[in-house]
């Protein structure tokens, strides 16, 4: 019998069994997708040790620069200081050898996207009034409901394509600093310069924390799923699906208590007393000076364009 004959066989008794194969289900794609996100960020550390020309600045310079940047970027008030602020991000991505579609795939597309859905609808003239560039709709009459109003006229305006390219320079400059930030330094890196601001000990701790859990977590999660597809045919009813993935969340959160515990317990015994030592860092050089002093130069000119 060969191969092609067996899995005819196969088929046609699933199908007189009433049997259904399994397809790609919510489950499965939603695993997929936090591992590929996860995965993504952790070949992104290969970019923070890439020779590009802002990897080897001290991350606490990097830091302060990227803080100054965006606190200028919140309090630009005009278009043309915007513009002027986004081409630093650029700048720091082209001297970083990043390449688009690792910029693009790190989160700066989503941000793009959902920026533009979230700004589109001030650019119409029911949400602000203006003179209008682009009618869209033409009512008999305006509708009233209240203390709205509907004008006769539905179209983009000038002053609402001003406010909505406001909101957009001002979201995406400052998505395109935090990630230049991120992808040019590594994380345990970018988690002591946090303590260049002083912070308390407990923030810093909580994000380490945080971070590694959900590697496990996820990790967790692949393993027991992969071990009952691997033990399963086809498509069992809904209830059991629900009772399995529900007894699952369960052993989690049991599983995470002991973790907890248990990690708890080792920090103890090794002398962890509420705070976590970092090495004291060098103090900066010329590099680091040079990128905080052309950031804020930068950025103060910015605003009288």
């Amino acid at each position: 019998m060969t191969e092609t004959s067996r899995e005819e066989d196969f088929r046609r008794l699933a199908r007189d069994r009433g049997l259904r194969p399994r397809r790609l289900g919510h489950v499965e794609k939603t695993l997929s997708g936090i591992s590929s996100f996860f995965a993504h960020s952790l070949f992104r550390e290969e970019t923070a040790h890439r020779p590009g020309l802002l990897q080897g600045v001290d991350p606490r310079a990097k830091l302060v620069a990227t803080v100054l940047y965006l606190v200028s970027v919140s309090t630009a008030r005009t278009t043309g200081a915007l513009v002027t602020h986004a081409v630093l991000p650029v700048l720091a991505v082209l001297l970083s050898r990043i390449r688009p579609s690792e910029f693009l795939g790190a989160g700066f597309l989503f941000a793009l996207v959902f920026s533009v859905l979230m700004a589109a609808p001030a650019a119409l003239s029911v949400f602000r009034d203006g003179t209008i560039v682009l009618p869209l709709l033409r009512l008999d009459a305006e509708w009233r409901l209240g203390p709205f109003v509907l004008p006769q006229v539905i179209g983009i305006t000038r002053e609402g394509l001003l406010s909505a390219a406001t909101l957009l320079l001002r979201v995406l400059s400052s998505v395109s600093a935090a990630l230049w930030l991120t992808l040019t330094t590594r994380w345990a890196e970018l988690l002591r310069a946090l303590r260049f601001f002083r912070l308390p000990p407990i923030v810093v701790q909580v994000a380490g924390m945080t971070v590694r859990y959900l590697y496990a977590l996820l990790r967790q999660a692949e393993d027991v799923h992969l071990g009952r597809k691997s033990r399963t045919v086809c498509r069992g009813k809904l209830a059991s699906e629900q009772a399995w993935a529900g007894s699952r969340i369960a052993d989690s959160w049991e599983r995470s208590l002991h973790l907890m515990e248990e990690v708890s317990a080792a920090m103890k015994a090794r002398g962890f007393a509420g705070e976590a030592k970092f090495p004291a860092g060098a103090r900066f050089r010329g590099p680091e000076w040079a990128l905080i002093v052309f950031v804020a130069i930068s950025c103060l000119g910015a605003h009288f364009v």
